[in-house]
């Protein structure tokens, strides 16, 4: 069983997804928490999956996803907030979270995330999505590592539908190519950026 804890301080909210949580036959919920101070302090067992809250009282969330990721590297951050400005987002990546989820998403929808982000994924509410692949959009070269390389028409391509969130089928039906072409453009991607995830995929472009 997976085990899911959460830092936030709104009580009903919180007390809404423990029990939701309790309830999956997959999910084992720990604790819940109204800080990152009272988390970071508590001697409970890290959770695989941390759903973080951004506007707490003390720590906020952005800086608590850096702490948190620094002391428990393998447990993976899924923020949970109200807030869709860019520049929140991109902290959020920065800080080690490895999804951006708003309130309102659903209950299944918020399973579904905490899956994927298990997964290796990085779930994203749509209309932040959005807002990811339109600043991709708006960098036309980025900076590569590997001796000025730069991805090519194909690949960046290939790399905004995977920061949109598509499965390897899905960019290949969208691009009229076979999913081991994909995976061979990805593995190209990866490679000249010096990165192995969609998450470092997304700060990769937004440091550019």
């Amino acid at each position: 069983m997976f085990k899911i804890s959460i830092i936030e301080d709104d009580p009903a909210i919180s007390k809404g997804i423990e029990v939701f949580v309790s309830m999956q036959d997959d999910f084992r919920f720990i604790e819940s928490y109204a800080s990152v101070e009272t988390y970071l302090n508590s001697n409970a067992e890290p959770p695989d999956v941390l759903l973080l809250d951004i506007e707490l009282p003390g720590m906020s969330g952005l800086e608590g996803a850096f702490r948190i990721k620094q002391r428990q590297p393998l447990t993976e951050i899924l923020m949970l907030t109200v807030y869709e400005d860019k520049e929140r987002i991109f902290k959020a990546l920065q800080a080690g979270a490895s999804g951006y989820l708003l309130k309102n998403t659903s209950f299944p929808k918020l399973k579904a995330a905490i899956l994927e982000v298990l997964g290796g994924g990085a779930p994203m509410s749509p209309i932040i999505a959005k807002k990811v692949v339109a600043y991709f959009k708006a960098v036309s070269q980025p900076a590569v590592a590997n001796k000025n390389e730069q991805l090519t028409a194909r690949e960046q391509e290939v790399s905004l539908l995977l920061i949109e969130g598509n499965t390897y089928k899905q960019i290949a039906y969208s691009l009229y190519i076979s999913p081991d072409t994909v995976r061979q453009h990805i593995k190209n991607i990866y490679r000249k950026l010096q990165i192995n995830s969609r998450v470092q995929l997304i700060r990769e472009f937004n440091r550019n």
